[in-house]
């Protein structure tokens, strides 16, 4: 251990004595070793301090408190008025002392705020460069959260924010190069590589949902034409079963996977032609990055097997060499828990950069 960490043994006495003073870590019970004194377990204390995170949507804000390891201790479901950077900020502020509250935890152990949203995102100076579904450009909206608070805040795109949820706590724990795939309103990757989350030259690295897949095809929010993400999203994946089944139209992804657990002939096939696409783009991906190991989630999780199975035989057959374990996520609050992590990979690494805190005077304590 002292190789490792780079100090002597009176130099982890003396650090670890700090740590389990300000109740960062414990000790548990001394284990038999060499003749001497017997060695104390030490274990990371997850209760001893609390992080909150927000998915932000279109007409409302997800939330949650965690502890450490990003367990839920309370959530919120706020409605948005509208989509102005100013109304999201206010929501997020009262929401995140709703949070706090319903807890049951003190402010003063919370070490900070993290904020997960679709589009864009210059994390390191917590800007949200470009967001289409709400017009969103070049909006400090870290910077504007924080001169209502008084504790740090991070922003990310939401799958980079469950990225770094996979990687510290998930599927993607004890691994060194992951990616995950999150496909619901739209297709985007959050990208490990080397231990590290990798954004890119501008934040964008992950908008793989944008490849090209149909000439002069659907029109994308993003402004093109034709994106991945307008066939293979729950909005793709809908606009296709309603083309091909007349009888269809008007219902929404939730029928669409009930139609196909059903046996409806249509649903299942649009369902594996989905997922072939989603299959091409992946492998692309993988061959790219190389991946120790590939994570889904989002709601089109729902699809399961209708969806996943034909993905998978399009990864077998595209793949330079196998392809990489491919893990499901299931739960449905992975988005704002992977905010959260964006504080706690903050205080576990002090390497990492971001977070904001107030330029000017606060409006709001979170510290009573």
């Amino acid at each position: 251990m002292t190789a490792a960490v780079g100090l002597s043994p009176a130099g982890i006495s003396f650090v670890t004595a700090d740590l389990i003073d300000e109740g960062l870590i414990v000790e548990r019970a001394a284990t038999d070793g060499a003749a001497g004194r017997r060695p104390v377990p030490l274990d990371i204390n997850y209760g001893s301090r609390f992080s909150i995170g927000f998915k932000v949507m279109e007409e409302r804000i997800l939330g949650v408190i965690t502890d450490l390891s990003t367990r839920a201790l309370a959530e919120v479901d706020a409605p948005l008025p509208d989509g102005r950077p100013e109304t999201v900020v206010s929501a997020v502020a009262s929401a995140a002392t709703e949070l706090i509250a319903g807890a049951g935890v003190s402010a003063r152990r919370i070490i900070g705020i993290g904020l997960a949203l679709p589009g864009q995102v210059d994390a390191e100076h917590g800007i949200c460069r470009h967001m289409q579904r709400s017009g969103w450009r070049d909006v400090p909206l870290a910077r504007m959260l924080a001169d209502l608070i008084d504790v740090p805040v991070w922003v990310d795109n939401d799958a980079n924010a469950f990225a770094v949820a996979e990687h510290l706590f998930g599927r993607g724990r004890g691994h060194q190069n992951i990616a995950v795939i999150a496909i619901g309103r739209g297709v985007g990757a959050g990208l490990v590589v080397g231990g590290r989350l990798y954004a890119g030259a501008s934040g964008a690295a992950g908008e793989f949902g944008h490849n090209p897949e149909v000439r002069g095809g659907r029109q994308c929010e993003c402004g093109r034409r034709g994106c991945m993400e307008t066939y293979c999203s729950d909005r793709g994946l809908v606009e296709t079963w309603h083309q091909r089944d007349g009888s269809a139209v008007g219902r929404g992804p939730e029928q669409l996977a009930a139609a196909s657990a059903s046996g409806d002939a249509v649903a299942r096939k649009v369902l594996r032609d989905g997922g072939r696409r989603l299959g091409r783009h992946i492998a692309t991906l993988v061959n790219v990055v190389d991946p120790e190991i590939i994570i889904i989630g989002g709601e089109s999780v729902r699809f399961g097997a209708y969806l996943f199975e034909s993905m998978r035989s399009e990864m077998q057959r595209l793949c330079y060499g196998t392809p990489p374990e491919i893990a499901v996520n299931f739960a449905d609050d992975g988005w704002q828990r992977g905010a959260a992590a964006l504080a706690i990979q903050h205080f576990f690494d002090f390497e990492i950069k971001g977070g904001h805190v107030a330029e000017r005077t606060r409006k709001i304590s979170m510290s009573a």
